[in-house]
């Protein structure tokens, strides 16, 4: 782990990545003799940079560039169904968090809840990582009138018609 045999190169390459930041070293054939000793060698380095750099982010609840509601784990999804000859588009609100019991996460339908209420209601989900509709449904009656709600509602990104 954390080491590559470079056959071309006849080196044993160990390298390490810490907040963007890649920590690399190679060890040569010509420095080591051998393949088992050169990969020796960049086990040992591997273990000891381990040692003093810090532990791995998980990158759970981290943003990232291509979140558009300005939530982590909170998305909007169009959907095209077709009955027959007549189309429909459907947008949801989506909650998605690690280990989701729904491999999909959780949606609401901005068609039947309103994109308001949709999307709060993702957001509840994501927030508390619940795939209990009901619950989160009873939570939004209250949670609406709160001024917690409208900070939300304000940092919210996208807005559909």
């Amino acid at each position: 782990m954390h080491t590559t045999k470079n056959k071309p190169s006849k080196c044993v390459m160990a390298r390490l990545m810490r907040k963007g930041v890649n920590h690399q070293k190679n060890f040569t054939l010509a420095q080591y003799g051998t393949w088992q000793k050169a990969e020796a060698a960049a086990q040992r380095w591997v273990k000891s940079k381990l040692k003093e750099l810090p532990p791995v982010d998980s990158g759970k609840g981290r943003m990232t560039k291509r979140n558009e509601s300005g939530f982590v784990g909170v998305y909007a999804q169009l959907n095209k169904n077709q009955h027959n000859k007549n189309f429909s588009e459907d947008i949801r609100w989506s909650a998605r968090w690690p280990d989701c019991p729904n491999r999909g996460g959780v949606s609401f339908s901005a068609r039947k809840y309103g994109d308001t209420d949709a999307f709060i209601c993702a957001w509840l989900a994501r927030k508390h990582e619940t795939v209990d509709r009901d619950w989160i449904l009873n939570k939004l009656k209250t949670f609406k009138k709160t001024k917690a709600c409208a900070k939300i509602l304000r940092q919210k990104r996208v807005e559909f018609v």
